[in-house]
């Protein structure tokens, strides 16, 4: 039975337990509002239910419930409820912040949150596993009354200061090859939080994490049974990071091998995977943002390293990846953009930024410019420069930053893109 003995002891009990526990700050900060609830979404581990700790650790009017916990194994939405009530008694105050972690556990949780929404007393947040709670069906529940927010694994900023490395101060050349060394881990070893702390081979890290995504995420939350066809589609996404991809053609390639599933399933399973942020795509610039929608997109992945680890995926299209996690946070961070690739007649432009429907930025990326690829590089630009302002911004980011192509080009290092304010 719920009483306010109980929920002190809960939530004294897990104080204690998180004292233990480091908890490094992250970028993404839980602001919060009465007006909205908030729900936090992003790929397995990336660290969403260490985002709640921080807050709870630092705050003594936070209400935190991890429906994860056996100690709340038999709670119903009613508790949740009743909880609020029950905090106030035993702190003789409301609580400001309402963490739900994994509340998709609780039976009828959302007339729960609805109930304590509209009271405007709280800032509310929710988050859960990837496996049985996603954004869209939060706002669904909700009806509107949610903001989300996107959690990815770690920036190359965030990185370097879960290392201790500063960042502040890169002026000297030691500074900065000390900077780029860590910038080859983080693209070769991994970003997501916990692999820093990981004791074992990195290689049994992503193996377990593929794993999790497959009978967690897809398996339990879908009921899908074909794990033959699942297994395929994240090897080839991994296969082809950075690249254009195209379920039609995998669908083909599945075929031949004499095996059975029709196209709609190999369609269906991909959608599932994009949906738990294992596969990542982007869409090809295009007028007709129907055209766009129907072109085979390039595909990403949550981590760099997935492919590096797993796949042998050479560092240039690893930095690739890694671009285009940065300008995700960007877009999150700033609003209004759209992101793209373009192509046409042979010529490609790995990212196209757009504002109100303009482009506004254009970025190359490549390990390094030499006499084999500068012109290839560069031509894109010109291409699609005559459909645009001349004012468009033109980036070329390289590992090394030091090479020169003419003087409306940005030459780029990575470890600068990525730690630019």
């Amino acid at each position: 039975m719920l009483t306010i003995e109980t929920l002190k002891t809960y939530i004294e009990d897990k104080k204690e337990d998180l004292s233990c526990i480091e908890v490094k700050p992250r970028e993404t900060s839980l602001e919060g509002s009465v007006e909205f609830v908030t729900s936090l979404y992003g790929p397995r581990r990336a660290g969403k239910s260490y985002l709640f700790y921080s807050l709870f650790k630092d705050s003594s009017d936070v209400l935190y419930l991890n429906f994860d916990d056996i100690q709340l194994n038999d709670w119903t939405a009613k508790d949740i409820v009743d909880s609020v009530a029950l905090f106030r008694e035993a702190y003789r105050k409301d609580p400001r912040y309402i963490l739900l972690d994994e509340v998709q556990r609780i039976a009828g949780w959302e007339t729960a949150v609805v109930t304590l929404y509209e009271r405007k007393r709280y800032k509310i947040f929710l988050t859960g596993s990837s496996s049985r709670l996603l954004a869209k069906e939060i706002a669904s529940s909700l009806r509107g009354r949610t903001t989300n927010h996107v959690l990815l694994p770690l920036s190359f900023r965030e990185y370097l200061d879960f290392k201790g490395i500063d960042h502040e101060d890169l002026s000297s050349t030691r500074k900065k090859s000390e900077i780029r060394s860590m910038l080859e881990d983080y693209l070769l070893k991994g970003c997501f939080p916990g692999i820093l702390q990981y004791p074992g081979p990195h290689s049994k890290f992503y193996e377990e994490y593929i794993d999790l995504v497959l009978y967690r995420d897809l398996v339990e939350r879908y009921g899908l049974t074909n794990t033959g066809i699942l297994r395929f589609l994240q090897k080839s996404i991994i296969n082809s990071q950075s690249k254009e991809f195209s379920v039609n053609k995998l669908y083909k390639t599945w075929k031949s091998m004499r095996y059975e599933a029709s196209k709609r399933t190999f369609y269906e399973y991909f959608g599932h995977l994009e949906e738990v942020m294992f596969a990542l795509p982007l869409y090809k610039y295009h007028d007709s943002e129907r055209t766009s929608e129907l072109s085979p997109p390039k595909v990403y992945l949550p981590d760099p390293a997935i492919g590096s680890v797993l796949g042998g995926i050479q560092i240039g299209r690893l930095m690739e990846n890694c671009v285009f996690l940065h300008l995700l946070r960007m877009q999150q961070k700033e609003g209004g953009k759209k992101l793209f690739f373009w192509k046409d007649r042979g010529r490609e432009i790995d990212f196209v930024i757009t504002r109100e429907n303009q482009i506004s930025e254009m970025i190359q990326v490549t390990y390094a410019l030499s006499e084999n690829n500068m012109e290839r590089e560069h031509k894109g630009f010109e291409i699609l420069n005559k459909q645009t302002s001349p004012n468009v911004s033109k980036k070329i980011i390289t590992w090394t930053g030091e090479e020169k192509i003419s003087q409306d080009v940005d030459i780029l290092p990575l470890w600068k893109f990525l730690l630019d304010r």
